[in-house]
């Protein structure tokens, strides 16, 4: 098992220090790699992520609040997993500015009321961790292999699902890949609604590169760490993949929710198959898509329910076309993408009708990820892209819709390389504008470059106002990026001068 911040602050050692939880009590739970003490304002230069540590506060003494402030936000971006600092001679409390920052990051304070060396509370600290570390190996040697051992008899998801049930004790659900139930043990008689009652913890499991089933096992005796998951997943991989039906179109489901395949921007011959897959599953090519995500925050008998939602909201066919919906469950995430082929959709109209489908989740208390309509597996596959950074790197706000184009900008600066980025941003924003009228950016940029200003903008470009507005829905039309939509927009200009400076230099 791990060590926590909450096994620290309840350490017998730890307690002769009388300590109090000054502030970040939200990350308790944070796992402790190592206790670590280093009194200089810079420390962050020394620590690698997971440390717990611990200061006597000299070097914060003097600072201003918002230097105080920096410090823990340095802290919390390293990945520190808390701080404990001494209450005897420089602070007798945790200054408030420091309090009310680590609330918000979630950065536990530990305030340490009386004094003990250091080296002692590492020693002690450490010494737990190595010692868990050792235990918890020996734990998931015996664990995997009397799951292999079980494995041998398995012949199908049910038999999957027995074997966890046995050799985990915790109750156990199978979803497939489109978020039904494949399977489950230790819930005989328990209603779907009633699976509430439990805590599960979703891992993915692949087959072939893909995911084929996400297994949630219950958490009523004990919490599953990363390298307990890890093992179980192994596991899951090898033996629960033959036994999951997998379609050509489930496969292919699969790969077009999972977006672009270096993670950042999908390359022409990428877009081409992207474009038969979407033929293959009865769409057109140049069918309108909205890519979302509905992150649980647990996984219970609502899942399923969602989906089936989800497949009523927009599955009909008509003379101008077809529309449906591609679901695909990842662990505690439900990806999907609405598509329409009718050929009187306008952007507008389909941003409307897929955010309001999507507004009828939030009273499960999910957090809906959205983005907008855009045309084509161009823009399906970069959406998916950035879909993802998103789910993986943002504040989850349970029961609220997150703009998927409001992360935009920070997902272009976490990208090392800056062509790459630029890349990403702009297939992220502009997609369709790339191969376009080059007409379409430079209004984009005129408009820019005039603050906004309509009237400007004409002018700089010699047109009526009239063309101007054709052209501004035009753009509309091709990124689903609507004017009063401000960071949408507003990153759609920075988008349209990003490729015209390539232009520039092409």
């Amino acid at each position: 098992m791990s060590v926590t911040v909450w096994d620290v602050f309840r350490d017998p050692v730890l307690r002769q220090c009388d300590p109090l939880i000054a502030a970040g009590s939200r990350g308790m739970d944070h796992v402790v790699r190592w206790a670590y003490s280093h009194e200089r304002y810079d420390v962050t230069q020394f620590l690698s992520g997971g440390e717990l540590l611990i200061i006597e506060g000299s070097a914060l003494a003097d600072l201003d609040d918002d230097a105080r402030r920096a410090y823990i936000d340095a802290l919390a971006e390293a990945g520190v997993s808390g701080l404990a600092i001494e209450l005897v001679d420089f602070f007798r409390s945790t200054p408030d500015a420091m309090v009310r920052r680590a609330d918000e990051r979630a950065l536990p304070i530990i305030g340490l009321r009386r004094r003990m060396p250091f080296v002692a509370l590492c020693q002690e600290i450490n010494t737990r961790i190595v010692r868990e570390q050792m235990l918890s190996g020996m734990e998931i040697d015996t664990m995997s292999t009397s799951l292999r051992r079980g494995m041998t008899k398995a012949t199908s998801a049910g038999d999957v699902a027995d074997v966890l049930f046995r050799v985990l004790g915790e109750s156990v659900v199978i979803f497939d890949a489109g978020a039904g139930v494949a399977a489950r043990a230790g819930l005989d008689g328990v209603p779907a609604e009633a699976w509430k009652a439990e805590a599960f913890t979703p891992i993915p499991v692949r087959g072939e590169g893909t995911i084929v089933a996400t297994v949630a096992i219950g958490q009523r005796f004990g919490i599953m760490d990363a390298p307990m998951r890890g093992a179980i997943a192994a596991v899951l991989d090898a033996c629960l993949a033959p036994f999951m039906v997998q379609t050509i179109e489930g496969k292919i489901r699969a790969r077009l929710l999972s977006g672009a395949a270096d993670g950042l921007h999908a390359g022409s011959t990428e877009v081409a198959e992207g474009g038969e897959m979407m033929r293959a599953l009865g769409f057109l090519r140049s069918a309108h898509v909205f890519a979302f995500a509905l992150v649980f925050n647990a996984l219970d008998g609502s899942v399923p329910q969602a989906a089936e939602r989800l497949r009523g909201v927009m599955d009909r066919s008509g003379e101008s076309g077809r529309s449906g919906v591609i679901v695909l469950l990842e662990g505690n995430v439900l990806y999907g993408c609405f598509l329409s082929d009718d050929a009187f959709t306008r952007s507008a109209a389909f941003n409307e009708e897929c955010r309001t489908a999507l507004t009828t989740f939030l009273s499960m208390n999910v957090w809906v990820v959205a983005g907008v309509s855009v045309t084509g597996a161009s823009g399906l596959l970069d959406h998916f892209a950035a879909l993802r950074y998103e789910v993986a790197h943002g504040e989850p706000n349970w029961g609220h819709m997150t703009p998927l184009h409001d992360g935009a900008i920070d997902r272009m600066l976490s990208i090392p390389s800056t062509s790459d980025a630029v890349d990403a941003f702009v297939g992220q924003i502009a997609g369709g504008l790339l191969p376009g009228d080059a007409d379409l950016v430079d209004t984009l940029c005129a408009l820019a470059e005039s603050a906004g200003g309509k009237t400007q903008a004409c002018a700089r470009l010699g047109i009526t106002r009239q063309t101007l507005y054709n052209r501004l829905d035009k753009v509309t039309e091709i990124t689903g990026i609507e004017q009063q939509d401000r960071k949408g927009w507003d990153s759609l200009l920075i988008a349209a001068r990003m490729i015209v400076a390539r232009r520039g230099r092409g």
